[in-house]
């Protein structure tokens, strides 16, 4: 793994182009931190139900004289580096590997299908099903009484309807409402500062790794810097 692990110094900004500073992984973590953890192409974050190894990559290339300046790095998933890199293979293996993270062998997700009659015959459908999203992540959607009876603090996934929202006085709280699933309704709060586009009533929405919390004994979710919001179709 290039560079060592030195704390950050700009000293190091213009480190000869075609190596490493000895701080990389230092820097590496900076800009890793100021972009949110999120891919400065696609857009996909890491959240607490999935961790995507992102990469950090010069804006201009180390081999066109770009230096190790924090400007000059941007946050990239693999998928995203190797489109950018086109002719890098082992870019272009590595993204390759990353969209098949989280997808079963061939065979296997034929025995699923075959089976899916016996399944749904016996009761077996339901609770422990996943959905494959459009970045790849395997999910597991859970209802909002399960998340309820959780632990706090746990990272989960849920497909909810905003029915409500409220006026807050706080700085630190971008939204405050009530979301629901079609069979219970729940608290929810969405943190000011991670960059998260406003939620609108009535719309409906994947939340992807929101965290449980409770409120003054009532439950609600936590949407914050480890969440990803998607919309869903109604």
């Amino acid at each position: 793994m290039p560079g060592g692990n030195q704390d950050y110094t700009p000293r190091y900004d213009e480190y000869p182009s075609e190596e490493y500073p000895p701080d990389w992984q230092s820097r590496r973590q900076k800009v890793l931190c100021r972009d949110g953890f999120i891919c400065q192409g696609c857009g996909v974050r890491s959240t607490r139900v999935d961790d995507v190894r992102f990469d950090v990559d010069h804006i201009v290339p180390k081999s066109d004289g770009g230096s190790h300046a924090l400007e000059n790095l941007q946050t990239l998933c693999p998928s995203c580096h190797a489109q950018k890199h086109s002719g890098n293979r082992r870019l272009g293996q590595r993204a390759r590997k990353y969209k098949r993270r989280n997808r079963a062998p061939v065979v296997v997700r034929v025995v699923r299908l075959l089976l899916w009659p016996l399944r749904a015959v016996i009761g077996m459908t339901g609770g422990d099903e996943t959905i494959l999203d459009n970045y790849g992540r395997r999910l597991r959607v859970r209802s909002l009484a399960e998340c309820a009876s959780l632990p706090e603090s746990r990272g989960v996934t849920v497909e909810v309807r905003v029915t409500e929202l409220w006026d807050s006085n706080s700085d630190s709280v971008r939204q405050m409402g009530r979301i629901a699933d079609g069979h219970t309704e729940a608290r929810f709060v969405v943190w000011e500062g991670d960059g998260h586009s406003r939620l609108r009533p009535g719309r409906r929405y994947r939340l992807v790794g929101a965290k449980t919390n409770q409120y003054n004994g009532d439950f609600q979710l936590v949407v914050d810097g480890k969440t990803a919001i998607q919309s869903v179709r109604q």
